[in-house]
Parts: structure tokens; sequence; C-alpha cells
């Protein structure tokens, strides 16, 4: 009887083993489901901050649209010009969304614009985005072309530097209190335009009305990624692609220059976190 005990005992045993067993799938997925519940939570959380309260977006971008020339004149007298169209672009950018107080999470440590593309109608002229000295803004100098398509900012972080800087490199302030620089030029895109001696050469975009430049050749889109590390070492990025010289802002260019500003609607220029 004793023996018999002994089996069913062993039997139940076994029975409660293999029950276990089977339920150890079970509990694996639920605990898995829980531990992707929580991250997704968190995950959903950081976004929904990130869009309320992004640590860096765009709060506006300003630009100012001229025309200029170069003298091919051998006397300096402008009666053969080359004709071209530049565009100064200063980005401000926010950092006080989420703090007021500057924190190595919302100072920058790293800052380079790359994915440099302007896309035109036209094919006439030699397009390029350079950086551009903020003391010149607004007039044709100043400007520093890219290396291999990339300009990298030197980053301003104490009085010294500030006082020792000349602006000639691609600078920015570490709290995010100057603006973005840059300059877009579209060069030659008339050669060899004869001045007569007795017209009167305005060097504004009235000249290229003049040289019978269309509305077509001026409009463009650009398009580039501005890349961001703060003094956390997280990384974050912005993708700006936006028309810059419309049909309607081209026209107004003909007639002088034109100054615009971009302000972003909210969550449409927000930088996103890349990387812890």
């Amino acid at each position: 009887m004793k023996k018999l005990l002994k089996k069913k005992d062993l039997i139940i045993l076994l029975v409660l083993i293999v029950i276990l067993i089977s339920l150890i799938p079970f509990y694996i997925l639920k605990i898995r489901d829980i531990i992707y519940s929580n991250k997704f939570a968190t995950y959903s959380y950081e976004t929904y901050t990130n869009y309320t309260n992004p640590i860096f977006s765009i709060e506006k971008i300003v630009y100012y649209s001229n025309a200029f020339v170069t003298d091919n004149s051998s006397d300096g007298n402008f009666q053969n010009i080359n004709i071209g169209q530049y565009t100064d672009i200063a980005i401000y950018i926010n950092n006080t969304n989420a703090s007021d107080e500057l924190t190595d999470k919302n100072t920058i440590a790293e800052l380079y614009i790359d994915n440099i593309k302007v896309t035109s109608n036209s094919n006439k002229g030699t397009k390029t985005l350079y950086y551009k000295n903020p003391y010149y803004f607004a007039t044709y100098k100043g400007l520093q072309e890219p290396e291999n398509g990339r300009i990298n900012f030197n980053i301003i972080t104490n009085n010294k530097d500030n006082k020792e800087s000349a602006y000639n490199n691609p600078s920015f302030y570490q709290d995010c209190s100057n603006p973005i620089s840059l300059g877009y030029i579209n060069k030659d895109i008339v050669t060899n335009f004869e001045i007569a001696n007795t017209d009167t050469l305005s060097l504004n975009g009235t000249i290229l009305q003049k040289a019978n430049i269309t509305l077509d050749e001026l409009t463009f889109n650009m398009s580039f990624t501005i890349h961001i590390k703060n003094n956390k070492g997280e990384e974050f990025i912005c993708n700006v692609d936006r028309p810059v010289l419309s049909d309607e802002t081209s026209s107004q260019l003909l007639n002088g220059y034109i100054a615009t500003q971009y302000s972003p609607d909210k969550g449409t220029a927000q930088f996103i976190k890349i990387s812890d």
C-alpha cells in the first residue's frame, strides 16, 4: 500500500512538473509583453515630451535676397559684367522649450550641416551654399565654401573665445544665442552682359530684370540636415527642406531686394534625438 502511494505521488509530481513546464512559455511571453509595454510607454512619453517641449527646435529662419555683379572690364567701368544672385540665411535655434536654465542638456558641444542640396528648374549659374560671416549679412561678401559638402561650426563657450573669434570661420555660441549664418550663391547666371555708357547700373535685383532673367531661373528649393550634439553627448538632427525663392518672392526681387521670415508651425521643425 505504501509503495502504491509513493507511485501515485510520483505521478502527481510528474504531472505538476509537466504543467509548470508548459506554463513557462506563457509567463515568458507575459513578462516580455510587460517589458515591451513599459518600453513603449517610456518611448511614447519621451516622444510626446519632445513634441510639446523639444530640447532644440528651429524658432525662425530669416532670408535676405539680392543680386550681385562681377566686373569683367579692364578699366573697371562695369560695362561688361557677370550677374548672379545671393540669399543670406539666418537660422535661429530655440533651446529653452524644455528649460529656461542652461544645462548640459540644452547647450551645444558640436554642430555641423551636411546633405546640402539645391534644386531649381534652371541649370543656369553655379549654385553653392556657404557659411556666411554674420557681420556681412545682406552683403555679397564674408563667405566660406564648405569642405567636402559639410559645414563644421566652431563652438564658442566663453567670452575669451568670443573676443578672439572674427567669425570668418563658422562659429556658433554653445547657448544658441546667435543664429546659424549661411549664404547661398548662384554665380554667373548671365555672363559678359554689356552695359551702355548711358545706362545707370543699379547693384540690386533690378539688374536681373535688365538682363531678362526670368522668374523660373531664380526660384529654388534648398534642403540640408543640421546635426547637434549637446554637452551630455546626446545627438539630434533636424532636416530643413523648403522653397527659398518662389515665383512671388522672385518677382519682388526683380524690383530690388526681398527680406522674408519663416516661422515654423509647432511640431514641424524640431530636432529629433537619434542617440543617447
